[in-house]
């Protein structure tokens, strides 16, 4: 089994961790340009997964199918409840916000004019703010929606993009992380 992606991706990483979890043998894959996910993938994004299942090569593209195979495959639960699968889709929100900000900015477009970009920054500051008021877990097991909003939680703290001083329970929650060993184990690299 061979995972594709790079360090700081939180999708990527939520995937790598659920796979040190599962106990499954894998390879972990840096695809530090496009052109290989452009290739393998419909959706030219990563993480992707390539797997043998009777002989043949069989590949998922996205983060979500990814972890509900490999805690199928590890006889874990992915997602049991509808409140817990809207948690993690609100992460999923989340993230793909900040992706769209981080990369405008890259292009040196900021949402000082561009009103969609306020309306994404607005988007989670408020998905934040209800994450906020939530009570966690103090340690493992982490449901896949806590570990998606840590994976989200350390890309923000490692890519300096906004300040997390004004949610202490959230930052709380990340410290109970940093002391995870599959959370060390796929600590964020530049790639």
């Amino acid at each position: 089994m061979k995972i594709y992606g790079n360090s700081p991706s939180p999708f990527v990483r939520h995937c790598r961790i659920a796979l040190i979890e599962s106990g499954l043998d894998f390879e972990f894959l840096i695809d530090t340009n496009y052109k290989l996910s452009q290739q393998r993938s419909p959706t030219q994004k990563i993480p992707f997964l390539e797997y043998e299942e009777n002989g043949e090569t069989k590949v998922l593209t996205d983060s979500s199918s990814i972890l509900r195979y490999v805690r199928e495959k590890s006889g874990q639960v992915f997602l049991p409840t509808v409140e817990v699968l809207n948690n993690f889709c609100t992460v999923n929100t989340l993230i793909d916000a900040q992706v769209i900000i981080f990369l405008f900015k890259k292009e040196g477009v900021t949402s000082e004019n561009v009103n969609y970009l306020k309306r994404q920054e607005n988007r989670i500051q408020t998905g934040l703010k209800e994450f906020e008021a939530m009570t966690f877990s103090e340690q493992a097991p982490w449901s896949d929606f806590e570990i998606r909003l840590a994976c989200f939680l350390d890309w923000v703290r490692f890519r300096k993009h906004f300040s997390l001083d004004a949610f202490p329970n959230l930052l709380a929650l990340l410290a109970r992380f940093d002391k995870y060993q599959p959370f060390i184990e796929t600590t964020i690299v530049d790639a």
